[in-house]
């Protein structure tokens, strides 16, 4: 059972961040050997959430899975798609029991092996949606999965890093044993800047504070950065359009070895896309 790579983007802003996801997804396939590719979605309309036709767009130009995050309800026509149990795609895990969709995606290798689970948990410090205890959300999930070979990779939807970093150490503590399913992996989304901390902990598990984004960089966290600026120096009420240059998909590859069940190794990524 060889090592394999899985690649994951973050938060795709728009119809311009789909496209780089779509210019990205080969070279990932290609030069950097990725098995499986999963990116968070939850704006990839216009900015802010997702529909089912940019669901559709995301598998089409090969992508496996993905993930949403505070925006996972903005467009109520996603709803159908997430309860769906067929349809790879899940919002976050600590919302409360009675909201729509699935709290896990469950992946398989093209080439056999472990079952990877991607789950994603929002934070809870300055977020805008109240949530459950994450922690206690993680646990909760992955012990309810039946196969014990599972491995999981946890997305952390949150504004501060403290809380994406602490996620990363209580992972490592407490889902590392053999005789249980193994967290290889612990990723931030949702501030839209990748970080610089991209880290290999313990020889077992990787991490990063936030995978960035993919969508157009010449602006202010995706959104036009001449409307952000007049919004934020002068207060005036402007629509923050979606920028449209310098367009990058931007995130993470991982390698994991599903013999020893443990991470080898995690490279960041920001791959141009012409516009």
């Amino acid at each position: 059972m060889p090592e394999f790579s899985l690649a994951f983007l973050g938060d795709v802003v728009g119809n311009v961040g789909r496209r780089a996801v779509a210019h990205a997804v080969p070279i990932l396939r290609e030069q950097h050997r990725a098995s499986l590719i999963v990116v968070n979605g939850e704006n990839s309309r216009q900015g802010a959430g997702i529909t089912p036709d940019n669901f559709r767009e995301l598998l089409r130009c090969g992508v496996n899975a993905v993930t949403l995050g505070d925006h996972a309800f903005k467009d109520r026509a996603i709803l159908a798609t997430l309860d769906d149990p067929e349809e790879p795609i899940s919002r976050p895990a600590n919302l409360s029991p009675d909201a729509p969709g699935k709290r896990l995606i469950r992946l398989e290798l093209p080439g056999g092996g472990p079952p990877v689970y991607i789950i994603t948990v929002l934070g809870r410090i300055f977020m805008p949606i109240p949530s459950d205890n994450p922690f206690a959300t993680v646990d909760h999930e992955i012990a309810a999965v039946p196969e014990k070979d599972a491995l999981f990779i946890v997305e952390v939807h949150a504004e501060t890093t403290s809380e994406k970093q602490a996620m990363a150490w209580h992972c490592l503590e407490r889902w590392t044993r053999a005789d249980q399913p193994r967290v290889v992996g612990v990723v931030g989304t949702h501030t839209h800047v990748q970080t610089a901390d991209a880290r290999l902990i313990d020889n077992c598990l990787v991490a990063i504070t936030d995978l960035g984004m993919s969508g157009p960089h010449r602006g202010v966290i995706g959104r036009s950065a001449e409307a952000t600026v007049r919004a934020m120096a002068h207060q005036y009420p402007v629509p923050l359009d979606v920028a449209s240059d310098d367009l990058r998909a931007c995130g993470v590859v991982m390698r994991i070895d599903p013999v020893s069940r443990r991470a080898l190794s995690i490279e960041p990524v920001c791959i141009p896309c012409r516009n």
